[in-house]
């Protein structure tokens, strides 16, 4: 199965390889390549830090983390625009009401449909996929109601996972 064929009801955490056997930290540089991204220190360390975390992490602890194990001089606002970078590629997400980021498991640009389960009691977030019928079915009723075009969506449904229960 390629990552451009990745439909199936399994989740991923976002710091293990994936279904096409590729961490995200593999996956992110190869994505940056691809989009002519240069590949900097600053660069790898904050994709080096999402890939290592297993929860959402906020802009100033990536920061912090990058300086403090990296010993990279970089300064905030740099980690904030390689987040929107990241962002741009569908590298990460952005967990709200948080804001804090998260490495995805598969690039949103080859497979946009999953839906972020968020676990409100320990903040641990597991993406789950979605075949693309089912998207489908609901851009069309949201069209109906509202005559509104949809063009991309993020779902992230609030809970408490199994371990919290």
């Amino acid at each position: 199965m390629n990552s451009r064929n990745h439909e199936h009801n399994y989740s991923h955490a976002h710091h293990e390889k994936g279904c096409n056997g590729k961490s995200f930290y593999d996956i992110a540089v190869s994505s940056l390549k691809d989009s002519k991204y240069r590949i900097t220190k600053p660069r790898l360390a904050v994709i080096e830090c999402l890939a290592d975390s297993k929860i959402p992490l906020s802009p100033k602890c990536i920061f912090e983390n990058v300086q403090r194990k990296k010993n990279l001089n970089v300064d905030q606002v740099s980690v904030y625009r390689i987040l929107e970078t990241l962002m741009l590629l569908g590298l990460v997400h952005q967990v709200f009401p948080s804001g804090e980021y998260l490495s995805c498991s598969t690039q949103c640009e080859t497979n946009p449909n999953h839906i972020m389960l968020n676990c409100t009691q320990c903040g641990k977030v597991e993406e789950i996929h979605l075949e693309w019928s089912f998207i489908y079915k609901i851009f069309e009723r949201i069209k109906t109601l509202s005559q509104f075009e949809p063009k991309k969506h993020i779902l992230q449904i609030d809970g408490i996972c199994s371990q919290c229960q």
